[in-house]
């Protein structure tokens, strides 16, 4: 095979791959998500959506999956928008929202299912002082230095 058949047909082949989609938002915005997987308009899909864990693409966080009302997710804070109905919209994002999420359109024959990812990166987000962390644990702290000293006595004078 010569030389430039092969780099065309790996051009072909790299075209055909599902390509992931970076979103990037400010913290506490709201953002669109949108389903980057191939659908067909004359055909109906129930759309479900996942956060992945992250590092691995194996047993996903389902999200929420319920083809004929707005998405929910945590504190009701997701839902699809209507322009786009395959996409997720995520409102006052925390850098929790972070994360890969795919969606899955599944024919409504139960055919075929498509599926696609989007990593959303959620930026700006203030990050937790270390004295607040010890404040946070300053009671639980205090209880066990008691407890030490009291085990302490105990050992020493019996």
């Amino acid at each position: 095979m010569s030389r430039g058949l092969q780099l065309l047909l790996l051009s072909c082949a790299c075209s055909l791959a599902p390509a992931t989609r970076e979103v990037k938002v400010a913290c506490s915005e709201t953002v669109d998500l949108p389903c980057t997987a191939p659908w067909d308009p004359q055909v109906s899909y129930a759309v479900s959506w996942a956060k992945l864990p992250q590092g691995s693409e194996e047993t996903p966080d389902t999200f929420q999956e319920d083809p004929n009302h707005g998405q929910r997710g945590q504190n009701d804070s997701s839902e699809a928008p209507v322009d786009s109905p395959y996409s997720l919209k995520i409102k006052n994002t925390a850098t929790c929202n972070s994360g890969t999420y795919r969606c899955t359109l599944q024919e409504l024959g139960g055919q075929r299912n498509v599926s696609a990812t989007v990593i959303l990166k959620v930026t700006g987000c203030p990050k937790e002082p270390k004295e607040a962390t010890f404040h946070k644990y300053r009671a639980e702290i205090v209880l066990l230095l008691s407890l030490v000293i009291f085990y302490l006595t105990l050992i020493i004078f019996t």
